[in-house]
């Protein structure tokens, strides 16, 4: 590619990092949509939802392995790691921020670095919201669950007026 366009690998950087975040959104859209579904019942009724909330979990992790994926299928295609498995153990430490510094990516293509680490970045601060959320959700729904057991009315909460 040669030193004198960088315009060219942030725009090939710009791509993965779209597409990840696009992975992203559906996964995180999964994730909410089986807590509404499956989720809310399971703490409403007093059920343990432990299994579950680590079903959710494994959905959240495999979103993340599928992104790592995505960068390092762009690193390798690219030819700035020669082989796949080095591609993916650069593309996840670098995605996870952890930057073991064991190997650097050409002159060529070394702002593809950042943009990895600014998918990784993104994607686990809307994991954290999402995961907070999730125990929010579950904690009201399991006091709703036990109000309704215990015949009263459950608490009102913000949504309600």
């Amino acid at each position: 590619m040669g030193q004198g366009y960088p315009a060219l690998e942030i725009a090939l950087g710009t791509l993965p990092l779209l597409g990840v975040l696009l992975i992203h959104g559906v996964g995180m859209y999964i994730v909410q949509r089986q807590f509404e579904r499956h989720g809310v019942p399971i703490y409403r009724s007093g059920r343990a939802g432990q299994l579950f909330f680590g079903a959710m979990v494994v959905l959240i992790v495999t979103t993340h392995l599928i992104e790592m994926l995505v960068w390092a299928a762009t690193l390798f295609g690219l030819g700035s790691i020669a082989t796949f498995r080095d591609a993916f153990y650069y593309a996840a430490s670098t995605y996870t921020a952890l930057g073991y510094g064991e190997g650097t990516l050409p002159h060529e293509w070394r702002l593809l670095a950042p943009m990895l680490a600014i998918s990784g970045l993104f994607a686990f601060g809307w994991t954290t919201g999402i995961l907070v959320n999730l125990v929010s959700q579950a904690q009201d729904e399991r006091r709703a669950g036990l109000a309704e057991r215990a015949g009263r009315r459950p608490p009102a909460g913000p949504d309600s007026a």
